[in-house]
């Protein structure tokens, strides 16, 4: 559910297996005729088509069941129900995105089938911290004491959530710039006020979506316009921002709010390429679960 028990010594072990499917070392072994249930209550594109990429590589017929459309959730049934009802159907994995309010641990207490979070409401994103530490290492190597910056809304991240889990078994460094609303409540991260300084700083700079639907007044507190000013991301300000510094974000972008169109242009970003990463670091994890390796 979390990363907080991984050892660092896995982490390598997927990051190398990824990066031998990525280069082709890695021979394909097929595992045709077993499933994987990908199970999507919320929505999602990439974390989805990534994990279901990296299953039809692996030879796993995927069984989507996608924001609930069309299937007995429509009829009332709950979603413990029809995820219990997927796992009676004996599939190899549960690949689960869902809210807050449904209890994911729970659930993984009550079958016997491995089952991954896909992103569970805010409280975590494993596998999309686990791609972007890899991306992060393909051009920064080794990342004890690399300075990570998270700009956005960091109280409603997963993403972030998930990266701060990881950040004592990396050795990283977090710092947060984002409005006082967006303040996470773990109070042992370095916070900048001023972007600028923050962008100096940064070895890293991961901007986040603002999450306009997890905000239950809506997106009063402040207008996009002044969010824009203060924190978005801009050519601009990319000057502050060292030259092998990475700009990274884990999707969707708000275009015109977090960032400008221009940044994606810049060398140093590698939004697409935590896309690409994403299916390579999938695959390896799942691959290795099947081998008993993880």
């Amino acid at each position: 559910m979390d990363l907080k028990s991984l050892p660092f010594q896995q982490i390598q072990t997927i990051f190398s297996e990824a990066q031998k499917i990525k280069s082709n070392k890695n021979s394909t072994i097929s595992f045709s005729g077993e499933t994987i249930a990908l199970l999507f209550f919320e929505a999602s594109t990439r974390t989805r088509l990534s994990f279901e990429t990296a299953a039809f590589r692996l030879g796993l017929g995927p069984l989507l069941l996608d924001g609930g459309v069309k299937s007995s959730l429509e009829k009332g049934e709950s979603i413990e129900d029809s995820i219990l009802n997927v796992a009676a159907m004996h599939p190899r994995f549960l690949v689960v995105r869902c809210g807050d309010s449904f209890d994911l641990s729970g659930l993984a207490k009550k079958i016997q089938i491995p089952l991954i979070n896909a992103g569970w409401g805010v409280k975590g994103h494993p596998t999309q911290a686990l791609l972007d530490i890899f991306t992060m290492q393909e051009s920064l190597g080794d990342l004890s004491g690399k300075k990570i910056l998270f700009v956005g809304d960091i109280r409603h991240s997963r993403v972030a959530a998930s990266h701060f889990e990881l950040a004592d078994v990396l050795k990283t460094q977090m710092a947060v710039c984002c409005p006082p609303e967006f303040l996470p409540e773990n109070n042992k991260l370095k916070i900048f006020e001023n972007l600028n300084e923050a962008l100096a700083w940064a070895d890293v700079v991961m901007t986040l979506r603002c999450q306009f639907e997890r905000h239950q007044s809506g997106f009063k507190i402040f207008s996009a316009q002044d969010y824009r000013k203060n924190y978005g991301l801009n050519q601009t300000r990319l000057q502050k921002l060292h030259a092998k510094a990475l700009i990274m974000h884990p999707g969707p972008i708000n275009h015109g709010i977090e960032l400008e169109s221009e940044v994606l242009q810049d060398s140093r970003c590698r939004v697409l390429e935590q896309v690409s990463n994403g299916v390579y670091v999938r695959q390896a994890t799942l691959r290795l679960m099947l081998e008993g390796k993880l």
